[in-house]
């Protein structure tokens, strides 16, 4: 154990990236006597003065990127006192081939600055990484879900690299049990829980969808399929909820909403997407944002009960079924959630191995039921499925290990 330890990180404007340094935070919580004071609020990031997003390959120079972090520093050291000894960041699908050296490059400066100011040792962090040769990242967290053949031989073969990383079954998140039970226990979920609260087994279809190419496809003819599913279920007396994402296209959300009006209360549909409310967001660029026929309805429901996931996990006896083009269930598996993967989507095995090792490696080794083996007839409490291992604590731990080292 280690007593009152601080961590921190740059800011991110993505709401899923700070979840997961929230996860991370919340990980090494755990190994410390002393809460970690801002594990939970914004305090634990540091905020570009110069405006603009920290990545190295943005700026002319290495001495014109530190230069912006060591402002970035100086700003936030003026408001606290206490010197973390963690540094974690995380690694940007978006920069594509820049990534990992645009955290290397971070990490770097932050250890000069440290060097620079006489603050002592710091341990750099990186998240969600690729196979890199890092010269700064001292812990580097890879998803194993990502790594090729290729990228286990170079690990193997490298054992300076493989001292640093640290491979994980599933994602770092910041969903757990008891976040479950807090959502499940709102107010405006009452009447939900209330009316599911009748004996029967629940199946919670979490729905996935589109990304920005077209590498991966969720159709009509895909939530046809799906709703047959669903149909079955309802006839063997589940009670069947039904959650759509931002990545659902708006075409088979309206079909899912549709068809459950039309399923004689066996159905239920629940919109998680934003609605638009301006001409401005209903154009095909927003397609995370809804428009479509039912948007009056997706604000009078939203008003009622707000967002119902994942709070909705939080009844008993329910299975989360995630469209295998979601990481999600990552999450749901590691809080103890049954969860099954449904392969009812179109993905491009070329472009997004991903998808398809993850969701071979959760099935394989128990942590998930593969959709299409479930019939329904065993109950989601009798799955008998593993409780996939707590990815921010296991990644917690390497850090804690490589701080604690001489």
């Amino acid at each position: 154990m280690i007593r009152h330890m601080i961590a921190f990180a740059p800011s991110t404007p993505k709401l899923g990236e700070f979840n997961q340094l929230r996860g991370v935070l919340s990980g090494l919580m755990h190994f410390c006597c002393e809460d970690v004071h801002f594990a939970y609020n914004l305090d634990m990031c540091f905020e570009n003065v110069a405006g603009g997003p920290l990545k190295r390959h943005l700026y002319a120079d290495d001495e014109a990127f530190e230069r912006d972090v060591f402002r970035c520093l100086d700003d936030y050291f003026s408001r606290h006192l206490l010197v973390p000894k963690v540094f974690v960041t995380i690694c940007s699908p978006e920069d594509a081939g820049h990534a990992a050296a645009n955290v290397d490059a971070v990490c770097r400066a932050v250890k000069d600055y440290y060097a620079a100011h006489d603050m002592g040792r710091v341990v750099t962090a990186a998240v969600n990484s690729s196979i890199y040769r890092y010269r700064f990242a001292d812990v580097v967290h890879v998803c194993g879900h990502l790594l090729s053949e290729e990228d286990r031989q170079t690990l193997e073969a490298d054992a300076e690299l493989k001292r640093k990383v640290f491979v994980s079954e599933g994602i770092i998140h910041n969903m757990s049990r008891t976040f479950i039970r807090q959502k499940f226990g709102q107010p405006k979920m009452r009447e939900i829980a209330a009316a599911y609260r009748n004996g029967r087994p629940n199946a919670v279809f979490a729905l996935g969808g589109r990304v920005e190419g077209p590498e991966i496809r969720f159709t009509l003819s895909h939530a046809e399929n799906i709703f047959r599913r669903m149909r079955a279920l309802a006839d063997k007396n589940y009670n069947v909820i039904v959650v759509n994402g931002p990545r659902t296209p708006n075409e088979v959300t309206d079909y899912f909403y549709e068809q459950s009006l039309a399923a004689e209360s066996k159905i239920a549909f629940f919109n998680s997407k934003q609605v638009a409310r301006t001409d401005e967001e209903r154009v095909p660029e927003k397609w995370r944002v809804y428009s479509g026929k039912h948007e009056e309805e997706f604000l009078r429901q939203a008003e009622k009960y707000g967002n119902v996931y994942p709070g909705v996990l939080g009844l008993e006896n329910t299975l989360v079924v995630h469209t295998f083009d979601s990481f999600a269930c990552c999450e749901t598996a590691a809080s103890g959630i049954p969860t099954a993967i449904c392969r009812e989507v179109e993905i491009d095995r070329a472009v997004r191995p991903d998808c398809y090792r993850l969701a071979d490696q959760l099935t394989a080794a128990g942590y998930a039921a593969d959709f299409a083996d479930f019939d329904g007839e065993t109950e989601p409490r009798d799955l008998k499925l593993k409780v996939l291992p707590s990815v921010n604590s296991l990644l917690a731990k390497k850090i804690i290990d490589r701080l604690s080292e001489a």
